[in-house]
């Protein structure tokens, strides 16, 4: 089965060149399709292997958004575009030289784990994901701290 990724309106024509000029060379072509039909959208729950962990996708960037994303973003890699990010502040994007897309972790300083061939194959790997698929044995969580700002009316 796959994630429900909804359609949404297609960027005009000049948020793509921006974004082409920007860079100095063509977008990849499953990038373009992609956002030609899904800019911005936010998919359903699901999770996508990396090599160390399991990470999700929150919500895919806007295309209008992703030059401001990347430059407001301290440590993000230069000429590549932000396409998704997760809950953890953590986000993928597509290196538009080859067209493959990284997973860009912000508390790692090694190489970006490479998720994906192109935009369509990224898509492709993202799995639904199952909450009831977590099992925790009986005292396998020793404690928990909620910081009281989060929620105070609990």
């Amino acid at each position: 089965m796959a994630v429900s990724i909804p359609n949404m309106p297609r960027p005009i024509d000049a948020v793509l060149n921006e974004l082409s000029g920007a860079l100095g060379q063509p977008l990849p072509p499953s990038y373009v399709d992609f956002v030609n039909h899904h800019d911005g959208a936010t998919p359903g729950g699901n999770s996508i292997a990396i090599s160390y962990n399991e990470v999700s996708v929150s919500r895919f960037i806007p295309s209008n958004e992703a030059l401001k994303l990347a430059e407001s973003i301290d440590g993000f890699p230069s000429s590549v575009i932000p396409i998704a990010e997760d809950d953890c502040g953590n986000y993928f994007y597509i290196n538009p030289q080859c067209g493959a897309v990284f997973f860009w972790d912000h508390e790692l300083e090694e190489d970006d784990a490479k998720i994906a061939n192109d935009m369509s194959e990224f898509v492709d790997r993202l799995a639904p994901f199952d909450p009831t698929s977590i099992k925790l044995q009986p005292g396998q969580v020793k404690s928990a701290w909620i910081d009281p700002a989060f929620k105070p009316e609990f």
